[in-house]
């Protein structure tokens, strides 16, 4: 008879990729029972509090763009002021430019984007500081400003965000204009804000067109089963 113990079935690397490959497998969110255990860990989340050992896990709870999860996570907080809780680098603007980019406008949820953008408001709310953490590109601030609804006026929430940390890196140029690339950016930023208030430009006039087309984050969005509560 074969004498084994668990440890000669599988070693430590062994087990540790299974435990990652199968929450990486529910966090994709692919089929309902993989959006209820994505949601059972962002209620986990929840309670325990965004830190500075957990964040890249909430983060990838963010990547897959369910609202449900979404909602679990952010259940009773301020999505503007979350991650005011940590210190934002390179690794947290990085992920928050990234699904801008991966994502249409109107495909985020608005919980999703409030946190987003109060990333790059506290980032950028001095750009000159901001700038030495992370420095945008042209394409970055087309990516924040596809974002902009000239239908909801300056008044909707997302709006406000988007038009403020715009507003913030617009003001901020070098003296002399010895810096071309920090000035490019400012006059970038003042246009995106100038065609969202001016009713004669399109905000065609200064984004690409083809980022532009609006989605409904609800129509794709794969939806835990019906819970049906128990009765004796």
């Amino acid at each position: 008879m074969l004498n084994l113990t668990w440890t000669t079935i599988f070693s430590d690397d062994e087990l540790y990729g299974m435990r990652t490959n199968a929450v990486s497998r529910f966090l994709q969110c692919e089929t309902p029972q993989a959006v209820e255990s994505s949601m059972e860990l962002a209620r986990y989340l929840n309670r325990k509090g965004l830190n500075s050992q957990n964040y890249p896990l909430v983060l990838e709870l963010l990547r897959e763009e369910n609202f449900n999860v979404i909602e679990a996570l952010l259940e009773g907080e301020d999505p503007f002021e979350y991650f005011s809780k940590v210190q934002t680098g390179p690794y947290i603007i990085d992920f928050a430019l990234r699904m801008l980019d991966k994502y249409a406008p109107a495909r985020m949820y608005e919980k999703t984007l409030a946190v987003i953008f109060g990333i790059f408001y506290r980032t950028y709310h001095d750009a000159k500081q901001g700038y030495k953490l992370y420095k945008l590109t042209t394409e970055h601030l087309n990516s924040i400003g596809k974002n902009l609804d000239k239908e909801k006026g300056q008044k909707d929430p997302i709006n406000r965000f988007i038009l403020d940390i715009l507003g913030d890196i617009g003001k901020y140029k070098s003296i002399n204009g010895e810096d071309e690339e920090v000035d490019r950016l400012a006059a970038h930023a003042v246009g995106i804000r100038n065609a969202f208030f001016d009713r004669k430009l399109s905000m065609g006039s200064v984004i690409p067109k083809e980022l532009l087309p609006r989605e409904d984050y609800r129509l794709n969005t794969v939806m835990p089963r019906d819970v049906v509560p128990y009765t004796d």
